[in-house]
């Protein structure tokens, strides 16, 4: 199995993450797209792991991800106060970033999934701008019923598109990639979230000191008040870093 599911990795409070930086994490995709089966891609940070505590059906979809990484200044720290190995975080808008540039540098298609209405095809302008060579297959917003959801399944199958990102928000996301994995007809299918407002200019990226020092959280916190019950999630999880002997359990 070429995306070799025997990889290093731990656990943090039940929720496995591949040992990998990204240039690791990076040669784990190219694998995928070798592979003979659909490839997922999770990026957990600490909101993630604090929500899979008490969705368990989210922690067993992340731990049976092929590729898990950790998108969180939080997560690693985590990982280094009790000395588990996690070197460096792996941002998933950065992830995404080098799978386009791969995608360009071959010709390979991508589909968009998610979103509010017209964030999908603001995306895909501005990506097209950065990698010309690559194709966009289709995109389709987040916003459906249920009695849309085959005919979602059936527009990706038939478009084929060679990587597969889904920004439906955590843990939908994921949800739906696990559910739908056996159907699906793709190389790689990767969960994004806000990545995609971040490719459609509706949502801005921290500057690069905020980037730097893993203080993007704060830099949202200043810019989105209204987001402060969502960064309740990083002081809980430190404080249960904290105050727990084995956080791998």
């Amino acid at each position: 199995m070429a995306t070799e599911k025997t990889m290093s990795s731990v656990k943090i409070f039940g929720v496995r993450f591949d040992k990998v930086t990204a240039d690791e994490a990076n040669r784990k995709f190219l694998a995928m797209m070798e592979s003979d089966r659909l490839g997922t891609i999770y990026t957990p940070n600490t909101e993630m792991i604090m929500k899979a505590q008490q969705d368990l059906e989210f922690k067993a979809i992340l731990n049976e991800g092929d590729l898990v990484v950790p998108d969180g200044i939080g997560v690693v720290l985590g990982s280094k106060i009790h000395h588990l190995g996690l070197t460096e975080r792996v941002p998933g808008i950065e992830l995404m970033s080098m799978i386009l540039e791969y995608c360009n540098r071959t010709g390979k298609s991508i589909y968009l999934f998610g979103g509010r209405p017209g964030v999908a095809e603001l995306a895909a302008t501005n990506i097209r701008s950065a990698f010309p060579n690559l194709k966009i297959a289709g995109l389709r917003d987040g916003f459906y019923n249920a009695s849309d959801a085959f005919g979602i399944l059936d527009e990706i199958n038939e478009k084929k598109p060679d990587v597969l990102f889904v920004a439906l928000g955590a843990p939908k996301q994921e949800k739906w990639i696990h559910s739908n994995k056996k159907i699906l007809n793709t190389c790689v299918a990767m969960g994004v979230g806000g990545s995609l407002d971040v490719w459609a200019g509706t949502a801005k990226r921290a500057p690069l000191f905020f980037q730097k020092f893993g203080l993007e959280w704060f830099y949202r916190l200043l810019t989105q008040p209204s987001r402060i019950m969502r960064m309740m999630s990083l002081p809980k999880f430190m404080i249960k870093v904290l105050t727990t002997r084995h956080i791998e359990e």
